[in-house]
C-alpha cells in the first residue's frame, strides 16, 4: 500500500506498554502502604480519570499524572503523599515499548515517516522514544498543543507541521476514545490497535482493526 507518505502513532498503549507499567508503578504503591487491593482493575478506573481531567483545563501532563492517582486512591479512602503520588508519574519514563515495536517501527521507516501524536510533555516523550529505540520523524504533544486528544488539536498541528495533505497520513491508535474517534472525524484513514479486543464504544468505526502492530507491515509494505 503506497497512498500514504506519513504514518502517525499514538505512544502509550500503542507503542509502549502503559498498562503493565501503570500496574508495576500501582503495585508499587500498593506495597508501600501494605494495601490489600487488587491492581488488575485499578488501570481502568485510572483512565476513565484521566481523561475527565484532560477535559477540564490544560495541565502538564506530569501533573496529569499526579493529580489522577491521588484521586483514584482518594476513590478507595486512601491518601496519598505529594511523594507517593510522584512515584507513579515519574514511572512513566521506564514503562516499556511492546516486544514487536521496534521491529515494526524499522521496517516502517524503510518507506515511510514516523511521527508520534501524544498526550504528554516534551521530555517524557524524548525519553519514550529512547526505549523504543526508532528514530522517528517527530513528535506532537500535548505540551505544543496546550490540549490533549480527542480534542483535534494534535491532528491540526501536524498537518501545519510536516505539511502533508490528509490523505496521505494514515493514523495507528489503541485507543478508540483518544485517536480512532477524533481522527476519523477529521477524515484520517485509521488503524485501530485493539490489543484487548474490545467492542466498538461507538459508531466511528476504523478503516482497519489489529491486535498488535506486526500486520501493519504486510498492509504497507
Amino acid at each position: 500500500m503506497t497512498q500514504f507518505e506519513l504514518l502517525t502513532f499514538d505512544c502509550y498503549g500503542t507503542l509502549i506498554d502503559w498498562e503493565s507499567g501503570m500496574k508495576t508503578a500501582l503495585r508499587t504503591l500498593i506495597d508501600k502502604r501494605k494495601l490489600s487491593l487488587d491492581v488488575a482493575k485499578l488501570p481502568e478506573r485510572y483512565i476513565e480519570i484521566e481523561l475527565k481531567l484532560e477535559q477540564e483545563r490544560y495541565r502538564k501532563y506530569r501533573e496529569i499524572l499526579t493529580v489522577g492517582v491521588r484521586r483514584l486512591f482518594n476513590e478507595l479512602g486512601i491518601k496519598l503523599t505529594p511523594n507517593e503520588a510522584r512515584i507513579f508519574s515519574n514511572s512513566i519514563v521506564r514503562w516499556p515499548p511492546f516486544k514487536e515495536t521496534k521491529q515494526v517501527l524499522e521496517q516502517l521507516k524503510k518507506r515511510y515517516r514516523l511521527v508520534i501524536l501524544s498526550n504528554v510533555d516534551e521530555d517524557i516523550i524524548q525519553k519514550s522514544a529512547k526505549l523504543i529505540g526508532v528514530k522517528f520523524d517527530g513528535f506532537v504533544t500535548a505540551e505544543q498543543t496546550r490540549s490533549y486528544k480527542p480534542n483535534h488539536g494534535h491532528w491540526k498541528r501536524m498537518l501545519e507541521v510536516f505539511k502533508v495533505p490528509k490523505d496521505r497520513v494514515l493514523h495507528v491508535a489503541a485507543s478508540y476514545v483518544h485517536d480512532i474517534v477524533p481522527a476519523q472525524e477529521l477524515g484520517f484513514t485509521t488503524v485501530w490497535i485493539n490489543r484487548r479486543n474490545e467492542s466498538l464504544k461507538g459508531k466511528t468505526k476504523p478503516d482497519y482493526e489489529f491486535a498488535n502492530l506486526r500486520p501493519l507491515v504486510q498492509l504497507l509494505m
